[in-house]
């Protein structure tokens, strides 16, 4: 979780600003799949076109276009908003089309914009219609507009923060692009994303796509989608229709305060991401709303652990109602239960390994960790270090003013080196039968921890590895790091029938980060029958001998989470997303 999140208060933002009374709703007729846009012949002076309108959906003064209805906004409602669309529209001037260069504004066509159209900026504010032609890329004699996807960031448009954008780069982020709330991120996204994607621009560049925005303030406004998402769909032209949803599910009472900016509360969020799937509008990121509220909520962490493939510590759920009512009892009773998973589901041990998963917990857990779902970046993750110490973390966790948890996640400790992240980019003919290889390997190291910091801050440094440094401090096992890979065993990995038998009965042969995650791949589909457009696997791997390592799975991360400074990462994120809205039928 962002570092202005401490664990005391949660994402709010002043009531939303006053919206206009009247909105004339966008008036672009439905795109058919393909579209004649007919001969690059002269056009007339007061000619009827259709021009591609583009705007900047991150300048706060920019003139987007209504989009909703008047019912849409009400006191404390969103703002549905076009910042890229076709619209209709009068040629002010004579214009030859053969002769427009799309690198000389001076040649381009003037179109007025249909009086229907309404303008209005971020926060609601009417702009006064436009009094002069706009010169404009892109216009077209078709009836109907070339639209072959509609897509839409669901996004912050409250109070706005500087942590959103000016965070300087480090090795636990995102690079150059911000984070996925902030307006830099978005920006890159339609640059380097949406714009330059092959299959939406046709063979001269021109846009074969729409881009809309709801702007949010608060968790009631995300509530509101829920009840009113037909509104939205109807604003949606084209025969694909896609969300990105850039805001962080969180379980926090909304609060008054813009370091908190872009939290909002999760049934809310969940709520109106299903209402917009429901109506045909696919959540393309980070995730469908199942799939995401499952990887976010971490339950997965207790409910996969007894699961010999998933190779992940020992952990169960501890509700906030029995901490309440006896925190002893909830402590003991945890340690209890995680004793009982890791007799049912021991780790391959060879006579000369060290215990697994950790050495302190050989003879009974006693150390291990206390984490909330629906949290990032370490920042509500608390060790323990005995019964007692398991008791008090439990109060702590579960009493934090404003705090919605109904449970938190208790896992045995894991001994290890560093962690190991996998970016996987699953091929469009997946499920298929050959194992799939990461796009990109990185390693990262945490510091010591600091358990005198409170609950919602990190209690780590944290840095990145490169491979050189990870053979430093394994005195260069090359051997050692080529097995906490897996690469030649995910090379020769084929699934044969029984594929859990052989699985258990490789177990002894310790599959390590690839082979494993060709399971936990294969297992988010029980919660989606799409395959992931892409997907971070961290583990945490160790060390244990020259020529031999052990590796631990630590979480699945979705779209969107940080890539360590991947040079062009988001971008190839963004690529298999939208690769992934054009494959819809």
């Amino acid at each position: 979780m962002h570092d202005g999140l401490r664990g005391i208060k949660r994402p709010h933002s002043p009531e939303a600003p006053e919206k206009p009374e009247t909105v004339a709703p966008c008036a672009a007729p439905t795109a058919p799949e393909t579209t004649d846009l007919g001969s690059h012949t002269p056009m007339e002076k007061g000619q009827q076109v259709l021009f591609f309108y583009e705007s900047n959906a991150s300048d706060p003064e920019a003139a987007l276009v209504c989009c909703g209805t008047p019912k849409s906004r009400g006191p404390g409602g969103f703002h549905f908003v076009g910042s890229h669309m076709w619209l209709h529209g009068t040629l002010a001037q004579a214009c030859d089309l053969s002769k427009v260069d799309q690198e000389r504004q001076e040649t381009w066509p003037k179109v007025m914009p249909k009086a229907e159209y309404s303008f209005m900026t971020r926060k609601g504010t009417p702009k006064p219609q436009m009094a002069t032609p706009l010169s404009v890329r892109w216009v077209c004699p078709a009836k109907s507009a070339p639209c072959k996807l509609s897509l839409m960031f669901v996004r912050w448009g409250g109070e706005y923060s500087k942590w959103m954008d000016e965070q300087e780069a480090n090795d636990g982020d995102w690079g150059k692009y911000g984070s996925p709330p902030s307006d830099e991120y978005m920006g890159h996204v339609v640059n380097e994303g949406i714009k330059v994607h092959p299959g939406l621009r046709d063979e001269h560049g021109m846009p074969l796509f729409e881009l809309h925005h709801v702007f949010l303030s608060n968790s009631k406004d995300a509530f509101l989608i829920s009840q009113q998402a037909h509104i939205i769909r109807a604003g949606l032209k084209a025969q694909r229709r896609a969300a990105f949803w850039m805001l962080w599910p969180a379980e926090w009472e909304d609060f008054g305060d813009p370091d908190y900016a872009c939290y909002i509360e999760r049934h809310s969020m969940f709520a109106a991401m299903r209402a917009c799937e429901a109506l045909g509008i696919r959540s393309l990121f980070p995730h469908p709303a199942d799939q995401y509220e499952l990887i976010t909520s971490k339950s997965w962490m207790a409910t996969l652990s007894l699961h010999p493939g998933a190779f992940l510590p020992a952990a169960t759920l501890v509700s906030k109602g029995s901490v309440k009512m006896d925190a002893a009892a909830a402590a003991e009773s945890a340690l209890r239960t995680m004793h009982h998973i890791r007799r049912m589901n021991p780790y391959p041990v060879d006579p000369e390994d060290p215990p697994a998963p950790s050495a302190i917990n050989q003879n009974g857990i006693q150390k291990g960790v206390v984490k909330l779902g629906w949290s990032w970046e370490n920042r509500f993750v608390v060790t323990f270090n005995s019964p007692s110490h398991l008791q008090a973390r439990l109060k702590e966790m579960m009493n934090q003013p404003g705090c919605l948890a109904t449970y938190c996640i208790v896992q045995e400790w894991v001994d290890f080196d560093f962690e190991m992240r996998l970016y996987f980019l699953p091929p469009p003919e997946w499920p298929a039968k050959h194992p799939i290889e990461p796009e990109m390997i990185q390693c990262n190291a945490w510091g010591k921890s600091d358990d005198t910091k409170s609950v919602g801050v990190s209690r780590a440094s944290f840095s990145k590895l490169s491979e050189e440094k990870v053979l430093s401090r394994w005195e260069g096992d090359v051997a050692a790091w080529q097995m906490a890979k897996a690469t030649r065993a995910a090379q020769t990995f084929s699934p044969p029938p029984d594929y859990v038998g052989s699985f258990l009965a490789r177990r002894m042969q310790q599959a390590k980060a690839i082979e494993i995650s060709q399971f936990l791949l294969a297992w988010l589909l029980s919660a989606e029958h799409q395959p992931v457009p892409s997907m971070r696997l961290d583990f945490m791997v160790k060390r244990l001998r020259p020529g031999k390592a052990r590796v631990v799975f630590g979480e699945y991360c979705e779209q969107g989470a940080c890539v360590l400074g991947w040079q062009g990462g988001p971008p190839t994120i963004w690529r298999a997303c939208l690769d992934a809205a054009l494959r819809d039928k």
